[in-house]
């Protein structure tokens, strides 16, 4: 949808048509049983489906899945997802249902104290590093596959990059974890190219936080670069779980560059105590 809005005031006054971004309810069933109520943007809802599933509810194989059907009526979305006879038996979601919305990323968890028991759901490939410079054009590669957020200004991105920098993958939502989920359901959707998930990083547009941590961690990324600083706890948990953090620093007089946070070999859940970190946000 767009709206007229007027910019400016005076003599440099203009009207404009403005794209707003959609944001709707979202619910998630599994096998017939609500699971989970997302507000999202109402787009690649398959993705954001098998995300979800894949970094909330435990339910990595996506070959699993037999079938993911979306239906509208008024405004309001179902994601019906079914499983394979065989995959219902074997496996049952591990958390509960509940309700997110689009600033929340952890929606099926029962508590943060389920969190100390998350470790690092693939292998990944640690040497060699990334470049800086290659993570610095990855985000310059996102922004120009961001066609929401040009619309709307209010969209956020997530990007599934190889170790070149090349970007392979973008989605968008108006949650930020909404959009890492509907990368990694497309990253590992049954017809997705599997050489292209085992190994690459994942780039986001917004601030670093737990949730993003939680989730980049059920992929086989080798870091995390998230365009704005993280917070204490989204430091804690990428040293609990193994997965390298980083955010742009720019000070408005050079070009930007890397922040770089120091990994620790931490072997037990992070406190909840705050760290003092500088880096420019």
């Amino acid at each position: 949808m767009h709206e007229r809005v007027h910019i400016g005031s005076g003599d440099t006054e203009r009207t404009a048509s403005w794209g707003i971004i959609d944001e709707a309810p979202i619910q998630i069933l599994l096998d017939g049983q609500p699971l989970v109520v997302l507000m999202a943007t109402p787009m690649d809802l398959a993705d954001l489906a098998r995300g979800v599933l894949r970094t909330e509810f435990g339910v990595l194989d996506a070959e699993a899945i037999a079938s993911i059907s979306v239906h509208q009526l008024l405004g309001e979305y179902r994601v019906e997802v079914q499983r394979h006879p065989h995959a219902r038996s074997a496996q049952r979601p591990t958390s509960q249902s509940g309700m997110a919305n689009s600033g929340c990323g952890l929606c099926g968890m029962e508590s943060l104290a389920q969190l100390a028991t998350r470790r690092q759901a693939l292998p990944r490939v640690h040497p060699p590093a990334i470049a800086d410079a290659t993570v610095l054009a990855a985000f310059a590669l996102m922004h120009e596959r961001q066609p929401l957020n040009a619309l709307t200004h209010s969209a956020h991105a997530a990007a599934w990059c190889l170790p070149s920098g090349e970007v392979v993958l973008v989605r968008e939502d108006v949650g930020r974890h909404n959009a890492l989920d509907k990368l990694i359901g497309a990253l590992y959707a049954p017809d997705a190219d599997r050489e292209m998930s085992r190994d690459g990083f994942v780039v986001m547009s917004s601030r670093g936080s737990y949730e993003l941590v939680h989730k980049a961690a059920h992929t086989t990324a080798r870091l995390l670069a998230t365009w704005s600083a993280p917070t204490s706890m989204a430091l804690g948990w990428s040293r609990h779980l193994g997965l390298p953090l980083c955010c742009v620093a720019r000070d408005g007089k050079s070009a930007p560059q890397l922040a770089h946070f120091a990994e620790r070999p931490d072997t037990t859940a992070p406190s909840s105590a705050p760290e003092t970190h500088h880096a420019h946000p």
